[in-house]
């Protein structure tokens, strides 16, 4: 079958999803090769953030910057207010921008529906334009993920460059840190974005002890596609919440999805209630004790996970083998339907794995997880369940959340970029 080429596979994607018409008449470099999508609702440190962007030194590199100022139909004054001010502050930083090879782009869309108004919606809007850009200079560019609270190293852009240069590769994970050190913050909201953080690296490394080949860290502050892969996977969600996790595992199930390691993503540890999930809302609802970020899953639920993946990359189907947890959660006829399909549709064990992986993916092992909490094994203590994940994995146990918190650091700088 002929390969379609990049502009037929973008007028697929905007013949098929509803979108914006083009919201930005600015002239487009036939050099342009990285697009960067920031949502900002609500926001007061997105200056800030672009001129993190602005401090980064690289060459041979044309580079736009697209800020989605947003709110919906009858939001608040104060909201309006800081989305005009945030405009005009935008558009001064463009005109004044003296680097050549960076250009700024404000959108202001101010009568997104109640339903539908939020972070995925935003990053939609953007990356469609974004998507749009690069299909007028026929450019099969990178669509960058990043939030108006975030900042970066100064390697940020060449690092994207870098990985992308491999034609191979469709997606990317960015590494990222939250600030947890300094006297920005009190005591308490340091431990507590210690311990949001840790769970994250937490859950990331125990899928990755399970063998599983969707192991990837799905933040929205930290991540790049490329502008294909973006249309073929039918572009981003309009969620409200979770936007960032729905997409980024689309990408992967797509194959060529590997980490950029070399760089760093630095996302806010401020409190926010701007959205249902993430960094801040954590924080806020941990102050409030409605959520209390000493608890994770349990690691049993991971070594239950082992087992199974194990058995099926061995080759070893019987139900009756199966640990109790994955039981529990689907019986006997789900699995010999399931299995019958899969093998029917496939002529070797590479096959059979890739189509297994592709049903029991990211979003059923997530529930899966859910369930097993939910029924068996309640959230316990995030320090003992990491020390049980780095002694079966590492054959350590450290004295403390900040020591684990770095030891998954290194080790996810550390691993090497990787194909799914």
């Amino acid at each position: 079958m002929e390969k379609k080429s990049f502009v037929s596979v973008v007028d697929n994607y905007f013949n098929r999803f509803n979108t914006f018409s083009k919201l930005i008449d600015e002239p487009i470099s036939n050099d342009l090769s990285i697009i960067v999508v920031i949502p900002s609702y609500n926001e007061i440190d997105v200056v800030d953030s672009i001129k993190s962007l602005l401090s980064c030194t690289f060459s041979k590199l044309i580079v736009e910057v697209l800020i989605v100022v947003n709110h919906s139909k009858g939001a608040s004054s104060e909201i309006v207010e800081l989305s005009e001010k945030n405009l005009i502050d935008l558009n001064n930083l463009s005109k004044t921008n003296k680097k050549n090879n960076i250009t700024i782009l404000p959108i202001y869309i101010n009568d997104l529906s109640k339903k539908h108004a939020g972070v995925g919606w935003a990053r939609k809007i953007g990356m469609d334009e974004a998507l749009r850009r690069f299909q007028k200079i026929n450019v099969d560019g990178v669509i960058v993920g990043f939030d108006a609270d975030s900042k970066v190293d100064i390697n940020y852009f060449n690092e994207i460059n870098h990985f992308f240069k491999d034609n191979s590769k469709l997606g990317a994970s960015i590494y990222f840190e939250h600030p947890i050190k300094g006297t920005e913050y009190s005591s308490e909201q340091l431990f507590y974005i210690t311990c949001y953080e840790l769970h994250l690296r937490y859950y990331k490394n125990a899928l990755k002890y399970c063998g599983l080949p969707y192991a990837f860290h799905t933040v929205g502050s930290s991540f790049a596609v490329r502008a294909s892969a973006y249309a073929k996977q039918g572009g981003m969600n309009r969620r409200k919440a979770g936007e960032d996790f729905y997409f980024i595992n689309k990408i992967i199930q797509g194959g060529g999805f590997g980490e950029i390691n070399s760089t760093k993503v630095i996302p806010s540890s401020r409190i926010s209630d701007r959205v249902p999930f993430g960094t801040g809302r954590a924080i806020k609802e941990a102050f409030e004790r409605k959520t209390d970020l000493t608890l994770t899953y349990s690691f049993e639920i991971f070594n239950s996970l082992k087992i199974w993946i194990e058995l099926i990359k061995s080759g070893e189907y019987d139900y009756h083998l199966f640990p109790v947890f994955i039981k529990d959660f689907f019986d006997e006829s789900d699995w010999k339907q399931s299995f019958n399909q899969l093998k029917s549709n496939t002529n070797s064990s590479k096959a059979f794995l890739k189509r297994f992986f592709a049903k029991y993916d990211a979003f059923w092992v997530l529930k899966f997880v859910h369930f097993s909490r939910d029924n068996f094994l309640n959230d316990s203590s995030l320090f003992k369940n990491v020390n049980a994940f780095l002694f079966s994995e590492y054959k350590t146990r450290l004295d403390n959340v900040s020591e684990q918190l770095n030891f998954l650091r290194e080790v996810d700088k550390k691993q090497k970029k990787r194909d799914s």
